[in-house]
């Protein structure tokens, strides 16, 4: 048993690790601009092929790196992966060419989906009960805080120089020995090959389904405000970049003050519960964002989905820890990462038609707005029928 202070080191281990994972896409988000004068004689969607990719190949990724954690161990690949981000990451100062950038994205992306896959798991290695619960709401109020802290920190950076925010994914390099010495692989895990031939463990794949789609339908929703509202907001009238800075910042950091606090609420509400409390809150905020010609209003309206949204991460993931067995963590929390990722990266290929069919992107945030309303009753209905047991967690 880990004294208190190497439990400390390790969690701090586990935030970094977590947090990094938002750097993904947000260091290099303002520096978009000057990658594409740079590399002006390459079509567009190349370029913005730079940001997305590593949300791709984390989708395509996750699963196999849950599974390489349960058969390997998850210290050695998790460190491995550090490596992978930061060289892969970090390679993009000195290239010079979009197919090698892109290659680099790529492979960074496949590292991202380790880290974060490994990560979570790691979490439900290591901490039980009320305690794994408040690290939970922790880890994902820092990965929303990251973002907005990550894409100033990347603007810093862009002014000097579009390779300038690439620096930053060294950071996987620096924590590298820091995870090494604090880290410790979960002794059931050690001991997994040995009993490698028992007989299967029981995955509940109804529940398991159902938590992923949850969490994939959050981050699509969520990804409604980067992805959306800046086109929304300058519907409205000429609008500084400042000014869509805030309003997007909006969302992410009311999100993170929620997911800090699911450790208080938490024993006092259940999975289904918050589920329920959480689409109906997001749903107003959509319909606020919908109605309104307001920029203090649009700005309410993303706080208030926010609120909602904050707690399907932790919420989620909780949930998975409780009902799956240690040794196939890594697995099911690998099919997680991809499904959650998928969210981010379907978004704005969903709302595409969506604009089309209801004829407006007002439309689409009130059309939101409705379907966070259907979702509650779903998920109310659940919790009264199918999911009953789980209405006491």
């Amino acid at each position: 048993m880990p004294t208190i202070s190497r439990l400390a080191h390790t969690k701090a281990v586990l935030l970094f690790a977590s947090t990094m994972t938002v750097m993904s896409g947000a260091i290099i988000a303002p520096a978009l601009p000057g990658i594409s004068r740079h590399f002006s004689e390459h079509p567009q969607v190349l370029i913005q092929l730079i940001l997305t990719l590593p949300a791709l190949m984390i989708t395509l990724f996750s699963p196999l790196m849950g599974y390489l954690a349960d058969r390997f161990g998850r210290k050695p690949l998790l460190l491995l992966m550090l490596s992978i981000y930061g060289l892969a990451g970090g390679a993009g100062f000195l290239i010079d060419s979009v197919e090698l950038l892109l290659a680099s994205r790529a492979l960074m992306g496949v590292a991202v989906a380790g880290i974060l896959s490994i990560s979570t798991t790691l979490v439900g290695d290591y901490l039980e009960g009320s305690e794994r619960v408040r690290f939970l709401g922790l880890q994902s109020s820092c990965m929303a805080l990251g973002g907005v802290v990550f894409i100033n920190l990347g603007g810093l950076l862009s002014d000097w120089s579009w390779r300038g925010p690439f620096l930053l994914y060294l950071t996987g390099v620096l924590l590298l020995p820091y995870a090494w010495a604090m880290l410790r692989e979960p002794h059931s895990q050690a001991g997994a090959k040995a009993i490698h031939a028992e007989e299967p463990v029981k995955v509940d794949l109804g529940r398991t389904a159902l938590a992923y789609f949850t969490g994939m339908l959050a981050m699509m929703l969520f990804y409604m405000f980067p992805a959306q509202l800046p086109f929304l907001l300058s519907e409205q009238g000429e609008i500084s970049g400042l000014a869509i800075g805030i309003a997007l910042s909006t969302a992410a950091f009311t999100a993170s003050i929620v997911s800090f606090c699911y450790g208080y609420y938490k024993p006092f509400l259940s999975v289904m519960t918050i589920y329920v409390v959480g689409f109906v809150l997001a749903g107003a905020g959509f319909f606020v964002v919908g109605t309104t010609h307001s920029y203090t209003m649009a700005i309410i309206g993303a706080a208030i989905s926010g609120l909602g949204l904050g707690a399907f991460m932790p919420n989620t993931t909780a949930w998975l820890m409780r009902i799956t067995p240690q040794r196939v963590r890594g697995r099911v929390f690998g099919g997680f990462t991809a499904t959650f990722f998928f969210g981010q990266f379907i978004s704005p290929i969903a709302v595409a038609p969506a604009v089309v069919w209801l004829e407006s992107l007002r439309n689409v945030y009130l059309g939101m707005g409705v379907l966070c309303c259907l979702l509650a009753i779903f998920m109310g209905i659940l919790g009264k029928t199918y999911l009953r047991a789980d209405s006491r967690l």
